[in-house]
């Protein structure tokens, strides 16, 4: 049996993690025996707890985030190191086969590997670049260890892994879309719960600048402007700073009655199915959870046409898109499908026969265990 030992960056329940439960769920169904690493107590662990999978607690940090002094930064380098050798402890008392680090924003899963003389596959599910933020070693010298202390790298898009070759053999990364059913309740719902009544958008995203949800606000302010009856839902958590930031366009642009903001939802189900449009105004999306969610509900998606949202949406069939910046664009966009009801309905009918059957957990997680299979008989031979 194949023994597979997952490092988590967080014990949240964000994108990554809710495609390491798909992930985890869909290979224990093939047999696969699997154990998780966290950072902390948090509420993935009760979904582990749920599934039946072992986990332990390892403290560990990132070595992602928002630019910080460079102190700090080797200071925090310093710990992951330390931290590995827990990592690698844990790792071998588990027996495991294989080390898999779910994401690129920490380190200790390599290191750890490293030191139990274990292979270790990296699953990227970002870039910091292209997110906002910074890796402590910066994006170029992050790359080139991903590549030395990896036995085998997934991306989850054809653009992710477009970035990631000006750094590492493209020969070297599998691509392999995630799976999208866990909320797994998604009802298409073609027919708009709000005909004759206010146009309502959704935005699902983290609060954050390169997000894009100043964007809408600024497309929300011109269609009002217009005499459009619509309005602007905003789920999601984040920077507080960025927050306040958003409460003031909403303010600036007399739109109080017209911006909702209703914070974290762990089950966003409910407001997607009964809105009218869902809006990805992110500058670069690694992969897109949201547009496939939309998607199989049988939700019209306005995506900016950048990274893989591009990939994702085929303008005018399954989605519409917009140049990543330009809000009027993005307004222009919003009132098409405000003023053709048969349009959007055809349009979000066109994305769930599109979207169903490619996202499936079975399929995902077979894709993966093909990747350690194959991995594990190379190291075999060896």
């Amino acid at each position: 049996m194949m023994r597979i030992c997952f490092i988590s960056h967080s014990s949240g329940q964000h994108g990554a993690e809710l495609a390491l439960l798909e992930l985890l769920e869909g290979l224990v169904k093939l047999g696969v025996s699997c154990m998780v690493i966290v950072p902390k107590e948090g509420p993935l662990i009760s979904e582990l707890e749920h599934l039946k999978i072992p986990w332990e607690i390892a403290s560990y940090p990132r070595w992602l985030s928002r630019p910080i002094g460079i102190y700090y930064r080797l200071a925090r380098n310093i710990i992951s190191l330390i931290r590995s050798v827990q990592v690698a402890k844990i790792a071998k008392q588990w027996n495991c086969d294989i080390v898999y680090s779910n994401t690129s924003s920490i380190s200790v899963g390599a290191f750890g590997a490293w030191l139990a003389n274990k292979p270790h596959v990296w699953h990227l599910h970002e870039s910091g670049y292209k997110m906002g933020l910074k890796y402590d070693l910066g994006e170029f010298w992050t790359a080139r260890l991903i590549n030395s202390l990896s036995a085998a790298i997934i991306v989850v898009s054809h653009s992710l892994k477009k970035y990631y070759s000006q750094y590492i053999p493209s020969s070297k990364m599998s691509l392999v879309y995630q799976s999208v059913t866990r909320h797994n309740k998604i009802e298409k719902t073609y027919k708009s719960n709000r005909d004759n009544q206010i146009f309502q958008c959704l935005i699902i995203s983290s609060l954050h600048p390169y997000k894009g949800q100043i964007e809408a606000i600024k497309a929300l302010s011109e269609l009002i402007q217009k005499g459009i009856n619509i309005q602007l839902l905003i789920i999601g958590h984040g920077w507080k700073n960025f927050q306040l930031e958003l409460f003031k366009q909403v303010k600036e642009h007399n739109l109080e009655q017209y911006v909702e903001f209703i914070g974290y939802k762990k089950n966003p189900m409910e407001y997607l199915q009964s809105t009218d449009t869902v809006l990805i105004c992110s500058q670069w999306e690694a992969f897109g959870r949201v547009t496939i969610e939309a998607m199989l509900a049988g939700k019209p998606v306005i995506g900016s046409a950048a990274g893989a949202t591009a990939e994702l949406i085929q303008d005018g069939i399954t989605g519409l898109l917009y140049n990543s910046g330009d809000h009027l664009e993005l307004a222009n966009k919003i009132q098409y499908l405000y003023e053709n009801l048969e349009e959007r309905l055809k349009i979000g009918a066109s994305a769930r026969n599109w979207a169903d059957n490619r996202f499936t957990q079975e399929r995902h997680a077979k894709e993966i265990f093909n990747i350690l299979e194959e991995l594990l008989k190379k190291r075999n031979q060896l």
